[in-house]
């Protein structure tokens, strides 16, 4: 890896370029560039940071962004990689089909995401240690940020591979890369940097896309939360839900419709606890928006009008019906579909009762699509290859062109909403984990409620339309769909197997196609167990997904790069990096 810095549009970029032959990967003479000494003042440093935040955008092309919606979503089945079969096939398929080697395409690119983004936050770490004209206190904060970033990307990293080497600052030089191992747990030194951030950042900042104290704290729960030590995730956890808050000085909190979150209007709301920030609008043809969401956008004459991957799941459709108390089937609710016109092209919207997060995670034929009028066929590129439903979190409104959506050069659709990596949702069902260890089902109890509480507001239910042929006519106050969910009773809790089984389907509910699930499963352990149980199933609605098994022991992460495997010798012969077990 070879650190390089240029100039971008007059604005300092800093990358750390990884190549994909020989040792070129880890050594590469930059050309035109500035040398770290030159940028080692408070203006570099200033850039610097800037262009550390932007790795959380991914670096690496497609699929190497914290988004997760490969990684999380399609591997964690909320969703199909849709699409057509051969779109994408080396790219997506043999993930979605868990068949991923060390050679597949897209798995370079989420490690090139992942450290990338460290190598720029090392850059800031070693550019401010240089730099004169800082004063130390702003010095301390910026090492905060740069440290949270470094410790976010290894956390990425470390969940999606395990095994990885943990990149520090002092590594520059080829040799450097070369001894670096993966034989040891990460874990420590991930939570060093984390742990250095919740102590060093202050409250608010003055950027609202900033991390600040609580956001840092609200990580440091969650890297407890996956090496089970929910005490001190806990501690946390009830830290960020007492007195956490946005860079605005605004308490964090749930807005009140479940549906306004995906607005871009409401960006660093107090629902979000750190989000990715993007931006259209600025004369840059887009390429400040996601360029991470632009395959996932429905196709043809929708919204976006490419390029139709990323579709929801019979499975996770399913997942949202309920029963007379408005509760979930937690057991059952896969015995039998939902309903949709791809079994029947006549048969009406399904008319058992169902959760209303369904209708704004998940498009639905023939149920309002955001500002778009009802969901259409024509929106489906594939149907045989991808089923009848469509991703609606990313997608942006029609009132929301030009201000948080544009076209990008190839006339993609480039959306400018910022992406929620965290949510404050989030944070309440992690919280409820930990309290389940405790032993504290009440308080538990609550915070499924409070999530429960805010999906039952008839207020942000999705209505049916005025007129169907011109949808800027408004809605009605008749729902779209047989809408009815409750807060659970105390009785549900009864004990702390109940209580987890029902908090595991909540954050389904809850964050679908959001990029969680597939984490989810592996930190639970049950990984294994629900996604051979999907494949069981779904392989006779998608033929794509037949004769496909999760291996136990394996699949739960990605096999380590096989460029970066072979480059990572020392000059005795050495081998520095070893592969994961079953690749």
């Amino acid at each position: 890896m070879k650190r390089s810095i240029t100039v971008l549009s007059g604005i300092i970029a800093l990358t750390l370029t990884t190549y994909s032959c020989k040792d070129s990967f880890l050594d590469q003479t930059p050309l035109g560039v500035y040398s770290e000494p030159g940028l080692a003042n408070q203006s570099g440093v200033d850039g610097a940071l800037v262009m550390a935040y932007s790795s959380l955008r991914g670096t690496g092309g497609w699929y190497s962004s914290a988004t997760n919606w490969l990684w999380g979503s399609i591997r964690g089945h909320d969703s199909y990689k849709g699409s057509e079969s051969t779109d994408q096939a080396g790219e997506i398929n043999p993930v979605e089909r868990y068949e991923t080697t060390s050679s597949t395409i897209s798995v370079p690119n989420k490690w090139q995401g992942s450290y990338d983004g460290i190598g720029q936050a090392n850059v800031v770490l070693r550019l401010m240690k240089q730099a004169t004209d800082i004063p130390d206190a702003a010095k301390k904060v910026i090492e905060a940020e740069a440290r949270f970033i470094r410790g976010f990307h290894h956390f990425e990293a470390k969940r999606a591979f395990n095994n990885i080497p943990f990149v520090p600052e002092t590594a520059t030089t080829t040799a450097d890369f070369k001894a670096l191992t993966n034989d040891k747990d990460v874990w420590p030194q991930i939570m060093e940097d984390l742990i250095f951030a919740y102590n060093n950042l202050p409250e608010t900042q003055s950027q609202l896309g900033r991390v600040n104290k609580w956001a840092a704290a609200a990580y440091v729960g969650k890297a407890y939360l996956y090496q089970k030590n929910y005490t001190e995730a806990k501690k946390y956890f009830d830290m960020v839900i007492a007195s956490g808050k946005t860079n605005s000085g605004e308490k964090y909190g749930l807005l009140d419709n479940y549906g306004d979150i995906f607005k871009g209007e409401n960006d660093n709301s107090k629902e979000f606890v750190f989000a990715i920030q993007y931006t259209v609008g600025d004369g840059n043809q887009g390429n400040n928006g996601s360029a991470e969401m632009e395959l996932t956008n429905p196709n043809g004459s929708g919204p976006g009008g490419c390029c139709g991957f990323f579709q929801p799941s019979q499975n996770l459709v399913n997942a949202y019906k309920t029963d007379a108390n408005g509760l979930p089937l937690l057991d059952t609710y896969n015995a039998s579909d939902i309903n949709n016109f791809e079994a029947n092209p006549t048969a009406p919207t399904y008319a058992g009762t169902v959760d209303p997060r369904l209708d704004w995670s998940v498009g639905r034929i023939g149920i309002p699509y955001l500002d778009w009028g009802p969901a259409q066929t024509a929106w489906i590129r594939n149907l045989a290859n991808g089923g009848p439903y469509l991703p609606k979190k990313t997608v942006h409104y029609k009132a929301e062109a030009g201000k948080y959506q544009a076209a990008g050069g190839w006339g993609q659709s480039r959306i400018g909403k910022n992406y929620p990596l965290m949510r404050y949702a989030d944070v309440l069902l992690m919280a409820a984990e930990a309290e389940v260890e405790a032993g504290t089902l009440t308080k538990a109890l609550d915070y499924v409620n409070q999530v429960r509480k805010r999906a039952a507001n008839p207020a942000g239910f999705v209505k049916k339309l005025v007129d169907e042929k011109d949808p800027t006519k408004g809605y009605t106050t008749e729902n779209a769909a047989n809408y009815v969910i409750k807060e659970y009773p105390t009785s549900a809790f009864a004990s702390k197997d109940a209580a987890h089984k029902i908090i595991r389907f909540e954050r389904r509910l809850e964050l679908a196609m959001e990029g969680h699930r597939f984490f989810d499963l592996v930190r639970w352990g049950i990984a294994d167990t629900e996604i051979n149980a999907y494949l069981q199933t779904e392989s006779k609605k998608r033929s794509h997904l037949a004769n496909t098994t999760f291996t136990k022991g394996q699949d739960e992460y990605l096999p380590i790069p096989i460029n970066v495997i072979n480059q990572s010798k020392t000059a005795d012969g050495k081998q520095g990096l070893k592969q994961n077990p079953g690749y």
